[in-house]
């Protein structure tokens, strides 16, 4: 067989396949997601306070630590397969998640503000994974139909910058391998109710100290690793 023909031929038998499988794929879902977010593992840790010089309140292997519960969104593209038992969907995701400071690290913060009779900022965090995942689907009745699904993807974290004006800490964003796991169930065709753990794996936490002008004060830079997961409330809208 020439080379032409079989290239031809390998064209029509993957056109061949592709119409098999979209003849058997049930329907085409395009999902948004609310998050409710609580922090897990060294995300959640209770952290012993040292300041670091006269402003400072979090050093570099504090900062991946601490945060509060949080709010997120999810946009979700996918495609439903009939698996006989069941409908299976590969899907690939987006999400932004954010978590404020934990309440003791904010407490922190606020009793400098009036000895200092300045305004401390505490560090914020966002997390931006992408996913891809397979989720099962079993209808046990039109209006219930619980589900389970896995995710694997890669997770961007950014810290943002905290401290003093004059004596601030900025971050560098971070990348790590990042899985997902969850359960819930379909409230009627559209609608869903899901918990999902969320681990964001190890990420580099990498702080740069920026100063006032100072001839006799130098920038600090310093990093750390930190393991960081969150346990979340899903609300899913699906056309």
């Amino acid at each position: 067989m020439s080379k032409n023909r079989y290239i031809k031929s390998l064209c029509i038998g993957i056109a061949l396949l592709c119409a098999g499988i979209t003849a058997k794929a049930q329907q085409i879902e395009t999902s948004v997601f609310l998050n409710g977010t609580l922090p897990m593992a060294q995300f959640n840790d209770n952290v012993n306070l040292k300041p670091y010089g006269d402003f400072q309140v979090l050093d570099r292997s504090q900062i991946g630590k601490g945060a509060s519960a949080g709010l997120g969104a999810t946009a979700r593209f996918g495609l439903w397969f009939d698996v006989g038992v069941g409908e299976l969907q590969p899907f690939a995701e987006i999400s932004l998640l954010w978590n404020n400071s934990g309440p003791s690290i904010r407490k922190e913060y606020d009793s400098h503000a009036d000895s200092l009779n300045q305004y401390p900022t505490a560090p914020h965090y966002f997390n931006l994974p992408f996913m891809l995942g397979l989720k099962y689907r079993y209808k046990l009745m039109p209006d219930l139909q619980p589900f389970a699904e896995l995710g694997i993807g890669y997770d961007f974290l950014f810290v943002t910058k905290n401290g003093y004006p004059g004596s601030t800490f900025y971050y560098k964003p971070s990348g790590g391998l990042t899985w997902m796991a969850g359960i819930g169930t379909y409230l009627g065709e559209h609608v869903t109710l899901s918990l999902n753990y969320t681990g964001f794996g190890s990420h580099l936490i990498e702080p740069t100290k920026k100063s006032a002008p100072d001839p006799n004060e130098e920038n600090y830079t310093g990093r750390t690793r930190t393991s960081l997961g969150t346990l979340g409330l899903r609300v899913g809208f699906h056309f």
